[in-house]
């Protein structure tokens, strides 16, 4: 027969788990996790992808709205992230290195009524640039944080628009050639 001695010796099952175990099998979940983001960032998958703009270069054409103007010869790290071509107007969205957003849009519009849609109603123009023989117009009141540079020829009018530096929006618009 037990006595009462050996009978309170005798551990009680636990009712719950300890932190410890809860810490261990939290590390345990998130080794793998980590695993996997170290691998995509080595595999050189953070970049994001480029879209090809062959099609929407075609529409452009086969419109005949107005003479096409492409980037060309802009760094391997610069990055077509977007194209669209509706309602006469092209929109390429760039993006280039140190978190410079850019969009290039041509269009056969009014230059008044592009450059309200595109960089900010009652945006007025400041100085001109010649960039690769050609006068830009700035317009630094566009929306806030953005710089824009307009250039109209014939029946083109080219903006190049957005949150980056003016070298980077200069380099663009010197990148653009027929």
């Amino acid at each position: 027969m037990e006595t009462e001695t050996e009978t309170a010796a005798a551990p009680q099952p636990r009712a719950g788990r300890r932190p410890r175990d809860m810490a261990l099998s939290m590390i345990v979940l998130l080794v793998p996790v980590f695993l996997l983001v170290v691998f995509y960032r080595f595999l050189g998958n953070e970049s994001p992808p480029a879209v090809d703009t062959t099609e929407v270069y075609g529409s452009v054409q086969r419109a005949g709205q107005f003479e096409l103007l492409k980037p060309e010869g802009l760094p391997s790290d610069w990055r077509i992230a977007s194209a669209t071509y509706t309602d006469g107007v092209l929109r390429l969205g760039i993006t280039a290195p140190d978190d410079g957003a850019m969009q290039l849009v041509e269009s056969a519009k009014p230059t008044d009524v592009l450059v309200a849609d595109v960089v900010a109603k009652g945006a007025k123009p400041a100085d001109t640039v010649m960039i690769n023989g050609m006068e830009w117009r700035r317009y630094s009141d566009a929306r806030p944080g953005e710089r824009a540079l307009v250039q109209v020829s014939g029946d083109r009018t080219v903006v190049v628009v957005g949150r980056a530096s003016d070298a980077q929006l200069t380099q663009l618009a010197g990148s653009l050639k027929a």
